[in-house]
């Protein structure tokens, strides 16, 4: 004959409070990090196949470093000296999902069209010396 040995008062207390417990633990929630806005990234593409243009390239930094302290972007500054750097600048920076491209000299079949018909939320901006201030500080904000 076999005898159930009694169980003890403790052990009955023990699971409720174990399971208000898991119930209290439970009914925490958690708040998920929020999304917080990241500054804005472009690339400025300035184009010198045509020849060494250093006035566009030192006005290109410059107007890329005041837009950056004006809007605290992330901008980058690419030289190319062929259309096939061109459009492997373009196709890389939209692939890593740049907000927006600044090109001054850039060949727009080759190195805009098809990126831009790859990635459509990529916004492209062409512009020559004069509008490289404008165009810079738009593509940062």
């Amino acid at each position: 004959m076999t005898r159930r040995l009694p169980t003890p008062p403790s052990r009955w207390l023990a699971l409720p409070a174990i399971v208000a417990l898991v119930l209290v633990a439970a009914g925490f929630v958690f708040q998920a990090a929020g999304q917080t806005e990241r500054p804005a990234r472009f690339v400025v593409v300035v184009d010198t196949s045509a020849g060494p243009e250093p006035a566009l390239v030192s006005r290109a930094i410059a107007a890329l470093r005041q837009a950056e302290r004006a809007t605290g972007a992330e901008g980058e500054l690419r030289v190319t000296r062929t259309p096939t750097e061109q459009l492997s600048v373009t196709h890389y920076f939209a692939a890593k999902k740049y907000d927006s491209i600044v090109g001054f000299g850039l060949d727009e079949a080759i190195a805009v069209a098809p990126v831009a018909a790859r990635f459509p939320s990529i916004r492209f901006a062409l512009a020559d010396e004069r509008g490289a201030a404008a165009a810079i500080d738009s593509a940062a904000r």
